[in-house]
């Protein structure tokens, strides 16, 4: 064998070496599970990857009063801004309502939210520019008032931006499916002890096409709990006013029914039912939400 052959077979074999040794975010996470399902009370900070914080790529209204920038093509804070003049968010934000208000994905650690794909991958101008809102009550129904089960129910706000879409001018059917399968878990999560569910099923049945820049309400709800397993169905409505992130809060139309759910122009887009199972190792999951 020729020394150049030699030489090329050794720097192929030190940098196979190389690349085994590359972090990789998700190992620590991998290595704790398979440990197996008895393992308890994992630690935490075992789980988070050991490099420096991400910025969330979320855009808050916090965020622009701190730092004064110039209004841009994807200046989000017009579109939190816009969420309180909602009427349903006026409803759910009442003094005697029994929802409480939540963003769950700025909960989420800076080091494990920018490999989360709702939290991390999905949130920027153009995608979802803000963090979903979402609004929870865990109130029993009249026909659970009299068993130990938890009934529970989610509504969520969030916006589509265009860069999200399948066909050109509507939003790909997965993302519905996606969010459908987040607000889901926050829904069926509360109703278990353990605070954590997985799916098991997932079905959605798409009524209209979903269209890109429109702001968007997702309502959820527990139908059925039965020890470890719990049943969950939802709809998803688009508000009838178009709201590009160039969009200035002054230029939006004073009419409230373009933020109404009900009204003539709102159209509801899919339909979703899912099952999720309260795992047996819950207790040896690594914890998302730090709150």
């Amino acid at each position: 064998m020729s020394n150049i052959s030699q030489t090329a077979r050794r720097l192929f074999r030190s940098q196979n070496l190389s690349a085994f040794k590359t972090y990789s975010p998700a190992a620590p996470i991998a290595r704790l599970h398979q440990q197996g399902p008895t393992r308890s009370a994992v630690v935490h900070d075992q789980a988070l990857p050991s490099q420096t914080e991400a910025p969330s790529s979320f855009l808050s209204q916090t965020q622009s009063q701190s730092t004064p920038v110039a209004r841009s093509s994807h200046e989000s804070p017009t579109l939190e801004t816009l969420i309180s003049q909602i009427p349903l968010v006026q409803t759910l934000r009442e003094p005697h309502s029994t929802y409480k208000e939540t963003r769950p994905h700025l909960a989420i650690p800076p080091p494990l939210r920018q490999h989360h794909l709702v939290g991390g991958s999905l949130a920027s101008p153009g995608k979802l520019a803000f963090a979903p809102y979402m609004w929870l009550s865990t109130g029993k129904t009249r026909a659970q008032a009299e068993t130990s089960e938890r009934a529970s129910t989610v509504v969520s706000i969030f916006h589509i931006g265009q860069d999200l879409c399948g066909h050109p001018g509507f939003v790909h059917g997965g993302l519905l499916s996606v969010l459908f399968d987040e607000v889901f878990a926050h829904c069926a999560s509360a109703a278990f002890p353990s605070g954590v569910g997985m799916t098991a099923n997932l079905n959605v049945d798409f009524r209209k096409p979903a269209l890109p820049d429109r702001m968007y309400v997702l309502r959820t709800k527990t139908v059925k709990v039965e020890g470890r397993k719990a049943w969950v169905e939802g709809r998803m409505t688009y508000l009838p006013l178009t709201l590009p992130l160039s969009v200035d809060l002054h230029s939006i139309p004073s009419d409230a029914s373009l933020l109404q759910e009900d009204s003539e122009g709102a159209v509801m887009v899919a339909e979703a039912k899912a099952l999720f199972i309260e795992p047996k190792f819950a207790d040896s999951m690594v914890s998302v939400y730090s709150s």
